[in-house]
């Protein structure tokens, strides 16, 4: 394997990468016996933590009764619905294997509903490694983020500024916008932008003025509730996408549409979806397990009062050390900026240091605490205790005051 790694970034995000031998709970043991308590939760795919027993279960009777057949089976009814109940605006819903297939899947339907090529994104996003997903800017014209793109295809996608109603509407000006996906609160690649007051209603109205249909990408954002912040915040999209733990980490992507768009997907309109693996039993059943078994208000409230508390630690540990620093806080998620809380994505590149955050990183992790890819910030997942809480806030407070001596 070039690096050593099965995926070259495996190598690029993690300064050392370690091999794994299991996990369990809120934490998992490398092959050398090191113990790490997971506050990347495999990018929250595994926000419902390691060796679940109600999901082990669902594979493990799934697997006994094969796991592919090219034809529906009926949890995937039954996910379809807990979905849309989750979601009451998207009443139909389509899977894939991952939230980077249900975006490029998103953007196909839009492009065949509008006959518009154009995808906005906002600077900062991260969707997936789809081509369009691949292009943005940071403090520079956007540009292919990594080599390997086809030539045109920055001409497919214009970035506009999150939080900026006229970025949005300068962008959607020429009428020729298929789609805009954004994140209800963007995350992952710039830690997390929380929307100002008032910037999902100029979003909403500005796409439907423009004739431009509006996706949600829950990926990284389903683990504050049932709803995730789609719910929270009251939105509407056309398309909503999802991924990551929505099976446990078992792979699976999925999209719901809102009823005016469900007769698009018919197989006599023809438009580009699919996959022979897509809404296979395997994860249809890991699905159904995770989100009535495993992902109840009562874990979201578990999780979230971690994510409150490894917060409060973080808040603490700041002040302290008399750093100008912000402290992040969404339900099970957290982190710091390097400075006050930014507004748009440009700001938030203004603030990114990623020597501070490799640092933190490897010391965090020769301290037993696997913090989370540069630039998305720790997340809870439900198994976490309070004693892991307070080993991280413990060590995070060493580095500080370390830096500052």
């Amino acid at each position: 394997m070039p690096n050593g790694t099965p995926m070259a970034w495996m190598a690029s995000d993690n300064d050392q990468p370690i091999y794994v031998d299991h996990g369990k709970g809120a934490s998992f043991t490398d092959v050398d016996g090191f113990t790490y308590v997971d506050f990347n939760a495999s990018d929250l795919a595994m926000f419902c933590g390691h060796a679940v027993p109600a999901i082990v279960r669902a594979v493990t009777e799934r697997v006994a009764r094969s796991t592919q057949f090219l034809l529906p089976t009926e949890d995937s009814i039954a996910v379809a619905e807990e979905l849309a109940r989750r979601y009451p605006h998207q009443t139909h819903w389509q899977f894939t294997l991952s939230a980077t297939q249900a975006n490029t899947e998103a953007i196909r339907l839009a492009r065949a509903v509008t006959g518009r090529e154009v995808v906005v994104l906002f600077e900062g996003h991260y969707h997936g490694h789809f081509e369009e997903g691949l292009v943005d800017r940071d403090a520079s014209p956007q540009h292919p983020l990594q080599r390997g793109l086809s030539k045109g295809v920055s001409g497919r996608v214009r970035i506009a500024q999150f939080n900026d109603a006229d970025s949005l509407a300068e962008a959607l000006a020429l009428d020729d916008v298929a789609l805009v996906l954004t994140e209800p609160v963007m995350s992952n690649g710039i830690h997390l932008l929380a929307p100002i007051e008032g910037w999902h209603d100029d979003l909403r109205r500005l796409t439907r003025e423009r004739g431009t249909l509006l996706a949600i990408d829950e990926t990284h954002s389903h683990v504050v509730g049932e709803g995730g912040a789609t719910g929270l915040l009251g939105l509407e999209p056309d398309i909503l996408t999802i991924g990551k733990a929505v099976a446990g980490g078992i792979p699976m992507g999925a999209y719901g549409v809102a009823a005016t768009l469900a007769a698009e997907l018919d197989v006599a309109r023809n438009v580009a979806t699919g996959g022979t693996l897509f809404g296979n039993p395997l994860s249809a059943a890991a699905a159904l397990a995770t989100l009535t078994e495993v992902l109840t208000p009562a874990a979201y409230a578990q999780a979230a009062a971690a994510g409150s508390r490894l917060a409060n630690g973080i808040e603490d540990a700041i002040a302290e050390a008399g750093l100008p620093w912000t402290t992040i806080r969404f339900g099970p998620r957290s982190g710091q900026w390097y400075g006050p809380e930014p507004r748009t994505g440009a700001e938030a590149h203004a603030l990114v240091d990623m020597d501070l955050t490799r640092l933190l990183r490897i010391w965090l992790a020769n301290r037993g605490i696997w913090e989370a890819l540069p630039g998305a910030g720790p997340t809870c997942p439900v198994p976490t205790t309070e004693a892991d809480v307070d080993r991280y806030v413990d060590a995070y407070a060493e580095l500080l005051s370390t830096l500052r001596t």
